[in-house]
Order: structure tokens, then C-alpha cells, then sequence
């Protein structure tokens, strides 16, 4: 019976060995996709840096940050499990949950962004747009946006018409707007007609939507990762007490069994205990009688054949 007992613990331990090893492997592979996505809005992000304000990079920043975390603490996860250590599954619950708190952080600071997008665009474009004949930088970064955007202007190529001259009835528009090159002419055929602001604010739109639902995602199957950390915490901490009680039984046992006279000096000990609660009654000499009969037989008398 101790025996069947002790590979169920030892079945026990291992099943949860498994399942904080998933759930470290999993949130590590997570971390991996959010470093991922993080990485790739931060660079898109970058690309447009001068039509966008300083606080709308911190969700994807703060993913990033969120992905390294999540790494060491799928590391501790795993450490605990191998070292079958209370504390340190405790450690990774208490992890996850601040990974979870700064995940939501993120989901709401990204859903919140996301209507702003519209009304930060007019502004922050308008004003690069007017600063394009004055500012290489921004004219770098204007003509960025028309060519992989394929789009001219803010709402369309007529708006260039504010910051160049109009000459002939003929809208003179930067080289970066151009769709098509003239044939044996270096002069273009054909500008882009769609305006980058409707193209701009699809993509940040779509970006922030991105981190807002992947943080919310992640972080919902974290809290449940949270709740799974504390249980098998506890349950390790059940195992391990059953464990040790089997083998101090055990040890009792192969005590017993090598040394035979351990069990007599224990019934030794026993009987002495009994004794001091349960004492033998004393033996009392009965008194000598003056009238003592005869016929009597006492011990000292002669025996009889």
C-alpha cells in the first residue's frame, strides 16, 4: 500500500511538473509573438514619426517591455518546476499577475489612442505638409509617406496647390507623387490620386487596434495562468508534506524491521508507562494469629507422603 501510495505522489509531482512546463512554454512563445508585433508597430511607428505624437508609441514600447518579462518569467516557471520549489511557482504567479496588469495597462492606453488618431493626423500633417519647402527632414519624410503609400497630398494632390505656386492651371506636385514616368520624358505621367491621410490613419488605426486586442487577449490567458500558478503551488505544497510523511512511515518501518530489539525495548518502554498509570497492587505478610490451629497446614510444616 505505501508503495502504490508513493507512485501516485511521484505520478502526482510529475503530472504537475508537465503542466508548469506548458504553461512556461506557452507564455515564452507568446512573449516571442508580442516581441514580434511590438517590434514591428514600434518600426512602422518610426517610419511616420513626424505625423505621430510622443505618447503614441508607449503601448507599442510597453509591449515590447512586456515580451521580455514574460520571457524571464517563463524561465522562473520553469526553474520552479524543476526544482519542484514552492516559491519560486509562487514567484511566477505573483510575475504573471504584474505581466497582467501592465498587459491591461496596455489594451487600455491602445483603445484609447485609437480614437485620437484621426484628429492628431490633421493636425500633426498639416502642419509637416506646410513645413515641406522649409524643412528637409520633414520633406524626407513626406516623400517617404507618398511612396509607400502610393498617395499624394493629405486629402488629395490639389492640397500642394497651398504650398507651390499654380502655373498654367497645372497643380505642381513633388516627384514623390508620381505614379507614372513619362516615357523617353523626365517628367511624370500620372500622379497618385488617393491622399495619405485616409492611408496613414488605417494604418496606425489598425496598429493600435492590434496591440489593444493582442494585450487583451494575452492578458486574459494570463490571469487564468495566474489562478493555475497559486493552485499547483498549492498542490506541490500538499505533495511534498504527503511525501515526506510516507517516507518518515518508511522510515519507521525499515527501523523496526533491521532492529529487532528496537520493538522489544519500545514494549519495554510501554509496559513501564502502563505501570506508573496502572501500578501492581503490593504484597502484604499476613499477620501471625495467637490461635493457630492445629490442623493447619503451613509452608514450614512436614510434608506428608
Amino acid at each position: 500500500m505505501t508503495i502504490t501510495n508513493s507512485n501516485n505522489l511521484n505520478a502526482g509531482m510529475r503530472l504537475i511538473k508537465f503542466i508548469i512546463f506548458i504553461i512556461s512554454f506557452m507564455f515564452g512563445l507568446t512573449a516571442f509573438l508580442l516581441l514580434a508585433v511590438g517590434s514591428t508597430i514600434s518600426t512602422i511607428f518610426d517610419d511616420f514619426d513626424i505625423f505621430m505624437d510622443d505618447h503614441f508609441f508607449t503601448p507599442a514600447n510597453l509591449m515590447i517591455f512586456i515580451s521580455i518579462c514574460l520571457m524571464l518569467v517563463a524561465i522562473t516557471g520553469c526553474i520552479g518546476a524543476i526544482k519542484e520549489s514552492t516559491m519560486l511557482v509562487n514567484i511566477f504567479g505573483a510575475l504573471l499577475f504584474i505581466v497582467f496588469s501592465m498587459e491591461l495597462t496596455a489594451a487600455v492606453l491602445a483603445y484609447l489612442m485609437h480614437g485620437q488618431v484621426s484628429m492628431m493626423l490633421v493636425r500633426t500633417m498639416n502642419d509637416a505638409f506646410m513645413s515641406y519647402k522649409e524643412n528637409e527632414y520633414v520633406a524626407s519624410g513626406i516623400d517617404f509617406l507618398q511612396i509607400n503609400l502610393e498617395c499624394c497630398g493629405i486629402d488629395s494632390p490639389d492640397d500642394w496647390a497651398q504650398i507651390y505656386d499654380q502655373k498654367e492651371n497645372k497643380t505642381v506636385v513633388p516627384d514623390s507623387c508620381c505614379e507614372i514616368m513619362a516615357p523617353n520624358a523626365n517628367e511624370c505621367f500620372q500622379f497618385f490620386q488617393s491622399g495619405c491621410l485616409m492611408r496613414l490613419n488605417y494604418i496606425i488605426e489598425k496598429s493600435a487596434m492590434l496591440i489593444a486586442s493582442g494585450a487583451l487577449t494575452v492578458a486574459f490567458v494570463q490571469f487564468l495562468g495566474v489562478i493555475c500558478a497559486f493552485m499547483l503551488a498549492k498542490t506541490i505544497r500538499r505533495t511534498k508534506s504527503l511525501r515526506a510523511a510516507r517516507r518518515w512511515q518508511l522510515q519507521q518501518a525499515l527501523g523496526v524491521m533491521t532492529n529487532p530489539f528496537s520493538f522489544d525495548k519500545q514494549m519495554e518502554a510501554n509496559s513501564a508507562n502502563s505501570r506508573q498509570y496502572d501500578p501492581e497492587p503490593e504484597y502484604t505478610q499476613m499477620e501471625k494469629s495467637d490461635n493457630v490451629n492445629a490442623n493447619t497446614y503451613l509452608p514450614h510444616s512436614p510434608s506428608v507422603m
